[in-house]
């Protein structure tokens, strides 16, 4: 058993980590191999993500005064929690992928935003473009958007350019 001080020193790692966390997963990981879950921890570091396993009274000490005080209702029996601190699709769509993959765990829920997800909403995060994808896409409908300005104005003058020569050409046969 931890003692009081090796407690402590848990639970202030535990703050640090979901001071900077934008969401929280909660996963049961029971039966997996010492090698599964080492894999699944350097999946999850791609994604700047990591995977925390501690006692459940632990980590509802560490949540108390968090945006993830909601965990609380997830963490009963063998309890990882799944934190990302970037792109909150990310860890949710490696977490999903890896235990489809092994075909063990679950997928409790989460926090997000101070909202709790259900094992349901995680999934749906999960399918969720990545923020790559999304940045590439608003870049890509602002590209073609300037090229639909551009093209445009290249009409516009166009048509200006030719009602100029009609009007020059009526006056010099006015004249």
């Amino acid at each position: 058993m931890a003692t009081k001080t090796k407690k402590r020193e848990i639970v202030a790692e535990l703050e640090a980590l979901f001071q900077k966390g934008q969401v929280a997963i909660v996963a049961d990981l029971s039966g997996f191999t010492v090698a599964e879950i080492t894999t699944f921890r350097r999946m999850l570091d791609k994604d700047n993500a990591v995977c925390r396993i501690a006692k459940n009274t632990l980590v509802e000490i560490a949540t108390a005064d968090s945006q993830f005080v909601l965990l609380k209702d997830l963490t009963h029996g063998p309890t990882a929690i799944i934190l990302g601190y970037e792109d909150p699709a990310a860890p949710a769509k490696t977490t999903v992928q890896f235990l489809k993959k092994v075909k063990k765990g679950s997928v409790r829920g989460g926090v997000l935003e101070n909202k709790l997800l259900s094992a349901k909403d995680v999934s749906a995060l999960a399918e969720l473009p990545s923020k790559e994808q999304l940045l590439s896409s608003i870049a890509g409908g602002l590209d073609s958007g300037a090229r639909g300005v551009v093209s445009i104005l290249n009409n516009i003058i166009g048509d200006i350019a030719v009602l100029i020569e009609k009007v020059a050409e009526k006056n010099t046969d006015a004249a």
